[in-house]
């Protein structure tokens, strides 16, 4: 008999004696002899108990998932904290630009741009911190830049405010001919 062969019919030998019914199981993955009171199989490495504490199964539903939801619910309720309902959204285009300017000036960085004007809320909602949508357009009506610019104004309900948006140009004074301002967000004044 080949000396292989005769290993595996050794192995299997001692498998059949080694297993004591009351010492030992049957892993249900690797069929390999185990000890009864193991969680894990020491040969294929399988979790054989869902209730342990180190099963990664069972630490993803009893600890994982519950501190997942607390969070998304920790984030929703600083989110209406900070910008509580009603939305801007809900009341697009309620406050409104009245006049506006675009000004050059000459800084230790180089040339700036800032646009200035009066807006407008036409709605019973006190906004805050508006966001402006600046768009800027050559000669030719073609847009050569746009930016978001920010305020820390609040502009109360049925009343009129100033604003000055800063802009650092990405190109040339002579590159800008016209401009388009317009408010894209704001927050409720209620919100921390």
């Amino acid at each position: 008999m080949p000396k292989m062969a005769m290993l595996w019919k050794n192995r299997d030998v001692l498998r059949m004696t080694s297993f004591n019914k009351d010492e030992n199981k049957i892993c249900r993955y690797c069929a390999e002899c185990i000890p009864v009171a193991a969680k894990l199989c020491p040969r294929c490495r399988q979790w054989l108990t869902f209730r342990s504490f180190r099963n990664p199964i069972f630490m993803f539903i009893t600890v994982i998932l519950p501190f997942l939801g607390v969070m998304a619910l920790f984030v929703r309720f600083a989110g209406n904290m900070i910008n509580p309902p009603p939305y801007y959204s809900d009341f697009k285009d309620s406050i409104q630009i009245l006049k506006s300017n675009m000004n050059w000036a000459e800084t230790t960085t180089g040339p700036r741009l800032f646009l200035t004007g009066i807006l407008t809320n036409q709605s019973q909602i006190a906004w805050r911190q508006p966001e402006f949508d600046c768009r800027f357009f050559d000669s030719k009506g073609q847009m050569v830049d746009a930016v978001s610019g920010y305020s820390s104004l609040t502009v109360l309900p049925g009343a009129d405010s100033a604003f000055r948006v800063s802009v650092n140009p990405a190109l040339s004074s002579n590159s800008y001919s016209s401009f388009r301002i317009f408010v894209s967000n704001a927050k409720n004044i209620r919100g921390y």
